[in-house]
């Protein structure tokens, strides 16, 4: 990253998107002279030195050459081996190290590659067979003439297999035809954890096999701009043509085709997005456009370093991440017997009766959700119900009835996506593992989530200030009743500290055994902790990071991210953190847990919330659960100015108390003034406020009524 023309690389390559190439990036020396690519077992050199730099060449000649290799770029020395005359600018030592590392000169002595007939872009390379052209032809706007390098023994990449699409209402209805043709196979019997395994394999098998046979594989590769029009190539032509006339490039006529090139360039941009948003006529049409401003970008993440060790590979940055977020934990933190006797408060009844309706709601009315290794979709479901509905009623049933979650629904696609806002993405943390399953198998998921989450809430089993996937209980619920507590204390002249901690690893961190135990302590029965323990239970995840996948490997622990029960599963495994101490003061949203300590001074409520870390540290230990000291966060509120203000110990590290403090998206400062909040929240809107109304004018953009809709929450 850099912040200023002194900073800024000084090379950049530009890979086309195609499934056969697999681009990394190494960095064996942190330079902006420098960039290194290892493309299809080649390692590409993009080089850059400035007229008698010496820092460039230096750091070149610290690298060791490996085979397969190609060093290109702007040397800016003179040598005999290239250019007849005297050598200058270190040309020796450029030739030396040549030789030394058994690199051959691609360019032709004597081949000037800038207009003033030097020859200082140079290639060299120990590939065979290779060559290297001045193109006169291929001009562009530098001063320097394009040099084009052929290699003959490139090794393509394995391309993966891209994923069957079945979109138009040709390939709908033939799917439509086969899946009904094919139903009459799907087997009948389903008494045994076997059998299950064995209808819902038959169900995916005739699903995957009828969109293989009606639709079509995923066009991989890049996309062409969408502004880009006939006008666009033919100027794009007629300038080059032009510009190969001229090779200095600064005659008139060449700028005065360059201009024309880029006054039909901007012509055909604004001509494209103005009907575009000219075309918006609803609040979600403006919204999207709203999107425009968080726009990632396409650049390729840097190499990845975990623990001193840096990953550089996509297959290696791929295991590592796994490593790091899959199996941080181990099956050595469970339990052994999770069916000893329980004595629970209450008996939670759970009926395994489903019925078609809820079956199909769960499966099918549901959100664009990304499908799993299976490539079934939510719309492909839909569209067969009508003959495998009763199929995947009686499957989920008894599903539910025996205690069993059916094989080919615990495999997983497990796709590596930066968290929002992450800017360094070195770090392992700032990447987020997301679970691509089965849609088929979250149908059924997503129905006992639902009735998870309503009993859970209809017979008091979580805390009442305990939410996320909860119905009715929302974060900005949660922190109303935060705020509502430190008023009335403020209200008894208390002052108050508030500590707000994150289980590490959330969903990774729950085990198999201890999960089947807590539901059973809570009530839960039978049937459906064996459920839970079959979800669990024979899980593997394959790994696709970029353009790489990794081989399908068994998971010991955790939860998969991407499931709909996970959530509320994960909130039943944490519910005894919430009756730890005073539970009136305990207060969690998902793995975002706080803890508010009331009393009449901050030493004595920080000496209240030490102990209450404390103890649910302890807690943790003995269930396998720990909290990210990093993120740990502590704040006094008080009406008034006060003199000390003591930090709060998590373990050995004290947490010194913040001016102020972020907690589920509210600001909150010592006073409950909300003042950085409004200026926080309002700044995001001025951004936003200032990007619609540069999309509308009185000629031009969107209704009216959409723009409205967007600002005002209409429709």
């Amino acid at each position: 990253m850099w912040n200023s023309n002194d900073t800024r690389p000084r090379v950049m390559t530009y890979v086309r998107r195609d499934p056969r190439l697999l681009a990394d990036q190494i960095r064996p020396f942190q330079t902006r002279n420098i960039l290194w690519l290892a493309i299809n077992g080649m390692t590409i050199v993009n080089f850059y030195r400035q007229n008698d730099e010496r820092d460039a060449l230096d750091t070149l000649f610290q690298w060791s050459v490996p085979e397969r290799c190609l060093v290109a770029g702007d040397f800016n020395a003179r040598h005999r081996s290239w250019q007849t005359g005297q050598t200058t600018n270190r040309g020796q030592e450029i030739a030396g190290w040549a030789s030394e590392n058994d690199l051959s000169l691609l360019n032709t002595l004597d081949i000037p590659t800038n207009p003033y007939g030097n020859t200082i872009d140079l290639a060299f390379t120990n590939l065979p067979l290779a060559e290297a052209i001045v193109e006169d032809h291929l001009a562009t706007s530098s001063d320097h003439f394009t040099l084009s390098l052929t290699f003959p023994d490139v090794r393509s990449t394995p391309v993966q297999p891209g994923k069957i699409r079945v979109t138009t209402e040709d390939e709908l209805k033939r799917f439509v035809e086969i899946v009904e043709l094919g139903a009459t196979g799907i087997p009948l019997t389903d008494s045994t954890p076997e059998e299950l395994d064995e209808l819902a394999s038959s169900l995916v098998s005739l699903l995957t096999s009828a969109a293989k046979a009606s639709g079509r594989p995923a066009r991989k590769g890049g996309r062409p701009a969408p502004w880009w029009t006939e006008e666009c190539a033919d100027a794009a032509a007629a300038f080059r043509a032009i510009r190969r006339s001229y090779l200095l490039g600064f005659n008139q006529d060449v700028q005065i085709a360059k201009k024309g090139f880029h006054r039909v360039v901007r012509r055909a941009k604004r001509h494209y997005w103005r009907n575009l948003i000219d075309g918006f006529s609803s609040s979600s049409d403006v919204f999207k456009a709203v999107r425009w401003l968080k726009s990632p970008g396409a650049f390729q993440p840097p190499p990845l370093q975990v623990d001193n060790v840096v990953y550089e590979s996509q297959m290696d940055k791929a295991n590592a991440l796994r490593q790091a977020t899959l199996e941080r934990r181990t099956a050595e933190d469970d339990i052994a017997n999770a069916w000893t006797p329980v004595f629970p408060p209450r008996s939670i009844p759970f009926s395994p009766e489903i019925s078609l309706e809820e079956a199909q709601y769960a499966t099918c009315h549901t959100g664009n959700t990304s499908p799993g290794s299976d490539n079934i979709t939510v719309k492909l479901l839909e569209a067969v119900w009508h003959t495998i509905g009763t199929h995947v009623r009686r499957l989920f049933e008894r599903c539910l009835t025996i205690g069993h979650h059916p094989k080919p629904f615990k495999e997983a696609e497990v796709v590596m996506i930066a968290k929002p806002g992450r800017r360094d993405l070195t770090e392992p943390r700032a990447w987020r593992p997301i679970s691509l399953l089965s849609c088929l198998g979250k149908g059924l998921e997503r129905l006992i989530a639902r009735r998870l989450a309503w009993a859970a809430v209809h017979y008091s089993v979580l805390h009442p200030q305990q939410a996320g996937a909860l119905p009715k209980r929302s974060a900005t619920d949660l922190v109303t009743a935060l705020v509502h507590d430190i008023e009335e204390a403020f209200a008894r002249k208390k002052v108050a500290t508030l500590v707000t901690m994150d289980v590490q690893g959330a969903f990774d961190t729950v085990m198999r055994n201890r999960l089947i135990l807590r539901l059973r302590e809570q009530g839960w029965p039978n049937h459906l902790a064996r459920w839970a323990g079959s979800f669990m239970g024979g899980r593997s995840a394959r790994v696709r990071y970029q353009d790489t996948v990794t081989p399908s490997s068994p998971l010991q622990c955790g939860l998969p991210q991407g499931s709909p029960v996970s959530p509320i599963l994960f909130l039943l495994y944490t519910e005894p953190i919430y009756r730890l101490g005073n539970p009136q003061g305990r207060f969690g949203y998902a793995d975002d847990t706080a803890i508010l300590s009331i009393g009449d001074t901050v030493d004595e409520t920080s000496a209240m919330a030490s102990s209450s870390i404390a103890e649910m540290v302890r807690w943790g230990a003995e269930n396998g659960v720990s909290f990210d000291t990093k993120k740990t966060e502590v704040m006094h509120f008080s009406r008034s100015k006060l003199s000390t203000a003591p930090a709060v110990r998590h373990g050995d590290v004290e947490k010194h108390p913040e001016p102020a403090l972020r907690w589920l998206g509210i600001w909150l400062d010592s006073r409950l003034s909300f003042r950085l909040h409004v200026e926080k929240w309002a700044a995001k809107a001025k951004a936003v406020a200032y990007h619609l109304r540069g999309l509308t004018n009185t000629v031009h953009g969107p209704l009216p009524s959409a723009v409205r809709g967007a600002v005002y929450g209409g429709r």
